[in-house]
């Protein structure tokens, strides 16, 4: 079964990367662009790999075809031996690529051509130093990965205000909430809304927490349909690294 899964997957990979060199041939992606449409959303990040003899370059593409690019594809531009070059730097200026080298260095030539049209450059005589760095310029293109944590729960008893400057008079009944959370309000098992507080005031102070069996008012933006009976759900966001996988 296992084995079974294993040759699906390869499979299915094939067939991913058959339909990106099918939507990217004739052009160069930027390393900053994405690709959507069917199955496939993820980022590009061009490459220009330079080795020093053809073994380590096919170790070179070995080490990197391992990182996972489920949400950012490594696009060869060309893979090439000998020294990192001029016209390297030109096509990876051109194209929004890094330059990728195991086993060879540019000359301080190069290095302040490439300094001066702005393009990273990675070499190393370490290939795993090389591919640490290559998982780093992939993991720029990628967003923080938003988390959510359930801190709190109230039940509305009344609404206070007018217009749109209504405020729900409230009762902490587990956890607490924050001014700074985010918000579910459900009726009757329904979310009727899903935004940030703008204000917690108890009376008419404002503070930064209510804790359990605490009475509070609490006012969101662009959203003033309270009504008794409603339960607020608090959630705690944060972010956190994103990761290739």
């Amino acid at each position: 079964e296992s084995k079974a899964r294993e040759m699906a997957e390869k499979e299915e990979e094939k067939h991913r990367q058959q339909r990106f060199t099918e939507q990217s041939s004739g052009s160069y992606w930027s390393s900053r662009g994405s690709i959507e449409g069917d199955d496939m959303d993820f980022k590009v990040l061009n490459v220009v790999l330079r080795a020093s003899a053809s073994g380590s370059l096919e170790a070179l593409k070995g080490s990197l075809q391992e990182l996972p690019q489920e949400k950012v594809f490594l696009r060869h531009l060309t893979t090439s031996t000998g020294t990192i070059r001029q016209s390297d730097v030109d096509l990876a200026s051109t194209s929004d690529a890094v330059i990728i080298g195991f086993d060879v260095a540019p000359t301080e030539e190069v290095l302040a051509y490439a300094k001066q049209q702005n393009v990273t450059m990675i070499y190393s005589e370490i290939i795993y130093s090389v591919v640490e760095k290559v998982e780093k310029e992939m993991l720029k293109l990628l967003d923080d990965v938003e988390v959510t944590d359930e801190v709190g729960e109230a039940e509305v008893l009344a609404v206070f205000g007018s217009n749109k400057s209504k405020v729900a008079g409230c009762r902490v009944t587990q956890g607490f909430i924050k001014n700074d959370c985010r918000v579910e309000v459900t009726r009757k098992k329904r979310v009727v809304f899903t935004g940030d507080i703008t204000s917690l005031r108890i009376v008419k102070d404002n503070v930064v927490q209510v804790d359990t069996d605490k009475e509070c008012g609490i006012g969101c933006e662009n959203f003033d349909d309270w009504e008794a009976g409603d339960t607020i759900l608090a959630l705690s966001v944060s972010k956190k690294p994103p990761s290739l996988a």
